[in-house]
């Protein structure tokens, strides 16, 4: 992953500031929390840097690229959402793959892809089953998968 950098973030919704000239650079393999009480703008920042939000003023970097007006699909970030966003009508190895097949991505390389994060995130033997068969854990587990292939 790449730098990334804000530099005097604001975002407003309607007349109310939310997040108020955030300044912050994670350098490449640097790992960040954002911890807060629940409406302090946690999302909000990482929606922000996804650009699934647009700010109200500021910057945003992602390696030495400025990506503030970028699509999100652009910015080649994933986020795993706090209801883990999966789809419930397709299996665990159908929810990982669905980016890279709509991404065209050969089959080989998926196949691959999905070998190697099912067995680090300990998922191999739920490839089949569908998100309602999960527990909570195992269910953030394949978002956390999606979001890493």
């Amino acid at each position: 992953m790449s730098e990334i950098r804000l530099e005097n973030l604001n975002k407003n919704f309607d007349k109310l500031p939310v997040i108020q000239n955030v300044s912050l650079t994670v350098k490449e393999k640097e790992f960040c929390v954002f911890v807060g009480p629940s409406g302090c703008g946690k999302s909000t920042l990482l929606r922000l840097i996804a650009g699934l939000e647009e700010a109200t003023s500021g910057e945003i970097y992602i390696g030495n690229k400025n990506v503030t007006q970028t699509e999100p699909y652009h910015r080649k970030l994933s986020m795993v959402f706090q209801n883990y966003a999966l789809y419930p009508h397709m299996n665990v190895r159908q929810n990982i793959e669905f980016a890279l097949k709509t991404a065209k991505i050969p089959s080989e390389t998926i196949d691959a892809k999905i070998k190697k994060v099912s067995k680090t995130l300990g998922l191999e033997q739920y490839l089949n089953r569908k998100p309602a068969a999960l527990s909570g854990g195992q269910r953030q587990r394949v978002a956390i998968a999606r979001a890493i292939v």
